[in-house]
């Protein structure tokens, strides 16, 4: 398997391989649709509470007597129904937390990374964009060259801080690092947009220990054999001349 490498004006150059067992799996719906429901559902804290009318502290003494005053019977002032008294039914902190097998989880982003590679929608940069200082002009003009449409996720190989300061002020665009990935991230913007660096950490991480990715040269080399029959036939001619003479 092998894509293309861009540069900073959006040609191609070379190729580069990569790892089948990462990015040439098949779509797998149902895994996929679990490893989205759970990573969602743990981004939820739940850490909204109320008060119920065991804990809202007020004396408990009987308000008025039960008869004689014509009005409802009125016991204590914790009561739901009372200003200032607990509330019924209300929400309280607890533990939704969901767990996926570790397993599941790799393969889940494996076939998020294959599902972007099949629909076209890889982009293998040579190097980050910006290097020194952050600047949000060379980042759109960098989207531009690429012909990206769409939302854009950057993938570093580390915490890029100086490409995350140029993407903060441009919608639909973000950075994460390659070790942070997960299937949400990679199924919810449309182009990715990953370095040579970030892909060899990705093949470290998730890939086969016995793969090694290389960059080829997009145009094929010229053949060599050539050039050396030339230069033997020209040895071979002179030693032949020198021959004759003596």
């Amino acid at each position: 398997m092998e894509i293309n490498i861009k540069n900073k004006s959006g040609n191609s150059t070379k190729n580069l391989t990569l790892d089948p067992s990462v990015w040439n799996l098949e779509l797998n719906q149902d895994l996929l649709h679990q490893s989205i429901y759970v990573y969602l559902a743990n981004q939820r804290q739940w850490t909204k509470s109320t008060k119920t009318r065991s804990n809202v502290k007020y004396a408990n003494q009987k308000l008025r007597p039960q008869k004689g005053s014509g009005r409802a019977r009125v016991g204590s002032k914790r009561s739901p129904l009372m200003i200032g008294g607990g509330v019924a039914h209300g929400p309280l902190p607890k533990n939704i937390r969901k767990s996926l097998n570790k397993k599941m989880k790799i393969k889940a982003l494996k076939i998020a990374l294959s599902a972007k590679f099949n629909d076209k929608e890889l982009n293998v940069i040579d190097q980050s964009p910006i290097k020194d200082n952050p600047s949000t002009k060379i980042i759109t003009d960098y989207i531009k060259s690429l012909d990206l449409n769409g939302s854009v996720l950057f993938v570093t190989p580390e915490n890029d801080k100086v490409l995350m300061k140029s993407c903060e002020n441009i919608n639909n665009v973000e950075v994460i690092e390659a070790s942070s990935l997960n299937a949400y991230e990679l199924i919810r913007p449309k182009n990715l947009v990953i370095s040579v660096d970030a892909v060899e950490k990705i093949h470290d991480l998730w890939g086969k220990p016995d793969f090694k990715t290389v960059s080829k040269s997009a145009t094929p080399a010229k053949k060599v054999t050539s050039a050396k029959k030339t230069t033997k036939a020209r040895i071979t001619a002179k030693k032949k001349v020198v021959k004759k003479d003596d």
